[in-house]
């Protein structure tokens, strides 16, 4: 049924950005607390303490499909460009790591979702059928609809683009980073922030 197709997205959609949460915020929490020399080296063993971690490591989706803690090199270089000072890179590299080993096997390997996901794109592009679909976007705001200023980024409007695309994805997510960037070094800065600790706190998300 439709209700079906539509939790099946709900429910891959769920499982990668838990998945992607998991992978890196306690890397970013260890280099807080840490720094980057430790980091450097724990990061090499990080993949053992899957079976011997007490309390053991979150990971829902499972080792056989996606190893946890693997140490991808674009996890040092993201930590190193933010030692650096070079926030814009920093911010290429770990992008590039959730999109390229962290979603695109947890997420977008998954044929059934790819063909919805692309249907959705198709009919929203084009209309067909009216009011069918909706829009594949991101906003910038602490609720679940576009807004109607800059702070919604769609990914695109040609009818054949394809989300599931690692080039086509990391495209619209570094088209969005530089819109974020740009809107904090804007007067939108105050909202931006608010709409944050709004999340943050469980608060004011429609």
């Amino acid at each position: 049924s439709v209700q079906q197709l539509y939790q099946h997205v709900y429910e891959m959609m769920a499982m990668g950005n838990t998945t992607l949460f998991l992978d890196v915020f306690p890397l970013h929490a260890f280099y807080k607390e840490r720094g980057l020399g430790l980091l450097e080296t724990c990061l090499r063993s990080r993949k053992n303490i899957y079976d011997k971690a007490q309390p053991p490591v979150l990971w829902p989706i499972g080792n056989e499909t996606l190893e946890f803690g693997t140490n991808h090199s674009e996890i040092l270089k993201a930590f190193e460009a933010i030692e650096a000072g070079n926030i814009a890179k920093s911010v290429e590299y770990l992008a590039d790591h959730e999109q390229r080993n962290i979603l695109q096997p947890a997420m977008y390997t998954d044929q059934k979702l790819v063909a919805l996901l692309r249907s959705n794109h198709l009919s929203y592009v084009t209309g067909i059928p009216s009011g069918a679909a909706q829009a594949i976007e991101l906003t910038l705001a602490n609720q679940c609809r576009p807004v109607e200023d800059d702070r919604t980024i769609e990914f695109s409007n040609s009818p054949i683009a394809n989300l599931a695309d690692i080039d086509q994805r990391m495209a619209f997510v570094l088209k969005a980073a530089a819109k974020f960037d740009a809107l904090l070094r804007s007067n939108e800065r105050q909202r931006i922030e608010q709409a944050l600790e709004d999340i943050a706190e469980d608060r004011g998300v429609r």
